[in-house]
Parts: structure tokens; C-alpha cells; sequence
């Protein structure tokens, strides 16, 4: 049993170790316009992303919509992570849960494509730019 424990612990230590250093090209503020698909009018806003890869803490905000929330990490590599988005400021003006695609471009540059939940198409997209 004891065994087992350690096993375990030693286990999680690296898994975690893998984690961070797959994604640490993310780490850093990101800035850019996003540009939603499904609107005619008003369909750009502005983009403020926030990641700190040692605290695992993903915080985007759209300050031109005044709402913000959470990235939950659903899935990386060395060039892209998938995230589970949910807003809790202002949720009357922009949707509350989403999915997001983020993809290395270079060093100082990432893709972003948001996608509702349980949506094939991409709602909205932008290139931002690191801070």
C-alpha cells in the first residue's frame, strides 16, 4: 500500500512537470481583436488574455464587452491547447461557456478560435499579439 502510494505521488510529480513545460510557450499576457462571424454590426472587440503556466491560471477578459472570466485547460501540446471558457462578468452581453483553440504561431503570436459548446463551426477568431 505504501508503495502504491509513492508510486503515485512520484507519478503526478512528473505528470504535472510534463504539463507546464509542454505549454510554457503560452505563459504571458496576450492582446488582440477578436472578430466574431454572426454579426453584421459591432462584430470586433478587444481581447485581453492573462496565463501564468506556475499557477495554472488562465484569465481572459473582452474589456471593450466589459466581460471577463476562466479558461479551464482541457487539453495541450507544444504548439496548442484547448480550453473550456466561462465568463462570470457580464453574461447578459457575451455567452457564458465556450470552447477555445489556441495555436502557437511564433513566439510572440498565438491563434485563437472560440466555438460554442457543442459547435463544429467557429464562432469567433483573432491573432494576439504577446504583451
Amino acid at each position: 500500500m505504501k508503495l502504491k502510494s509513492v508510486l503515485f505521488f512520484f507519478i503526478t510529480l512528473i505528470l504535472a512537470g510534463c504539463k507546464t513545460s509542454d505549454i510554457v510557450w503560452l505563459d504571458g499576457q496576450w492582446e488582440g481583436v477578436g472578430c466574431q462571424l454572426d454579426l453584421e454590426e459591432n462584430n470586433t472587440w478587444s481581447i485581453s488574455l492573462a496565463i501564468d503556466i506556475n499557477q495554472q491560471s488562465f484569465e481572459i477578459k473582452y474589456p471593450s464587452l466589459e466581460c471577463s472570466g476562466q479558461w479551464e485547460l482541457v487539453e495541450y501540446s507544444n504548439d496548442r491547447a484547448i480550453f473550456n471558457e466561462t465568463l462570470i462578468e457580464n453574461t447578459n452581453t457575451c455567452i457564458e461557456d465556450g470552447t477555445v483553440i489556441i495555436t502557437k504561431v511564433d513566439k510572440n503570436h498565438i491563434s485563437y478560435s472560440y466555438y460554442i459548446v457543442d459547435d463544429e463551426n467557429v464562432l469567433a477568431f483573432s491573432t494576439l499579439k504577446r504583451k
